[in-house]
């Protein structure tokens, strides 16, 4: 056997009561304790570049100024690689969107044929107003992003 593997039984009161036990092997190195000082003063000073980092490194806000054209273009293809990121997520949602409605609404017959007429209508029809808001979800967001355009 390759790894073997050692069990202990003990009641909660034995486990709760019993001394933490270390077990150490000849061979091994054992750190003194002014070593294991100075590691702990060197790892806690290794930090600090880190911790440092953000504050070399922030650029002072201008509150006014003239922004550059490169910068407007560069912000602008920015926007437009944003805006269209999604464009397959919108595409699959609304994709999707047919075989969930068309479930919903045969879901809804069923229940009109069970003799549970309310909720059938109810299901058939939000099912319908469902997928219309689907299909027109982007229209709406491209108005939005439009109207954002021109502020």
């Amino acid at each position: 056997m390759l790894f073997s593997r050692k069990e202990e039984v003990f009641t909660i009161k034995e486990f709760m009561a019993r001394k933490h036990r270390n077990v150490v092997a000849s061979d091994t190195f054992e750190f003194k304790e002014e070593v294991r000082e100075s590691i702990g003063v060197l790892g806690a000073l290794s930090m600090i570049p880190l911790a440092i980092k953000p504050i070399l490194a922030a650029t002072p806000a201008i509150a006014a100024g003239a922004v550059p054209v490169t910068a407007v273009a560069a912000s602008s293809a920015m926007y437009d690689k944003m805006l269209h990121a999604f464009d397959p997520l919108i595409t699959l949602v609304q994709a999707l969107a047919y075989p969930v409605a068309m479930i919903v609404v045969l879901g809804g017959a069923l229940m009109i044929m069970i003799g549970d007429k309310p909720k059938g209508f109810s299901m058939m029809s939000s099912a319908g107003l469902g997928y219309v808001l689907v299909q027109l979800t982007p229209l709406v967001l491209n108005i939005l992003v439009d109207a954002m355009k021109i502020v």
